[in-house]
């Protein structure tokens, strides 16, 4: 199914084609452009094809590369790493998760979701003062990861748990040179994602990162 004929003039004009270009491109005369933009003439399937691929080859020529628009400083932590310190972490940074990593190699993911979740199925931890550390979806974790009381899984203390054993699995990675706005799908499921080049972790993107896309 192909998308509404008046796309074909937005996408025009947010590539700066002119009429004449496209239609060039396209195969077409400029007189038929100009009544597909009007209103006044409905190409055959074929050619409305032919018109939508090549505004979608273009936009995706002149889309942002994913490693252009994502955050290249990377913070995560280890598998063996507390949960306390994941939380600090996570709380100095204003993050709502976090990569794990073993031996430079990313093995699951951290989420404030996932340690609420945590809290909650072991119901023997609870905040006792949640007026600051809120994170950037608007969970309080907690005021301090001191301040949470003492007990979690198997009666260990958010000190002795350790980053491994609550882990989600690892996000997606994704080649550098991805067009950004082919990952927005990836990126609506999950919490985010890395990006990698040549073998190695060279940023991280989530979707505060895709924001960008609208400037």
């Amino acid at each position: 199914m192909l998308p509404k004929l008046e796309y074909i003039k937005q996408a025009r004009i947010r590539l700066g084609l002119t009429q004449k270009k496209l239609a060039m491109l396209a195969g077409v005369s400029t007189s038929m452009i100009n009544q597909i933009e009007s209103g006044r003439c409905k190409p055959s399937y074929d050619t409305a094809k032919r018109i939508f691929e090549i505004l979608n080859s273009l936009e995706d020529r002149s889309s942002p590369k994913i490693v252009e628009i994502c955050s290249k400083e990377v913070i995560g932590v280890s598998v063996d790493d507390s949960l306390h310190d994941a939380i600090e972490l996570m709380r100095k940074h204003s993050f709502s998760q976090l990569p794990v990593f073993a031996d430079s190699k990313p093995v699951g993911l951290i989420s404030e979701e996932g340690i609420v979740r945590y809290m909650m199925v072991k119901n023997d931890a609870a905040v006792v003062d949640n007026t600051d550390g809120i994170t950037s979806t608007g969970i309080k974790l907690m005021g301090k990861a001191s301040a949470v009381s003492k007990k979690g899984k198997e009666g260990k203390s958010l000190h002795e748990c350790k980053v491994g054993e609550i882990m989600e699995p690892a996000p997606p990675i994704v080649d550098a040179s991805t067009p950004a706005k082919a990952i927005i799908p990836l990126i609506r499921f999950s919490k985010c994602a890395l990006v990698g080049e040549k073998g190695n972790i060279v940023g991280i993107v989530t979707v505060a990162d895709m924001f960008k896309l609208l400037t």
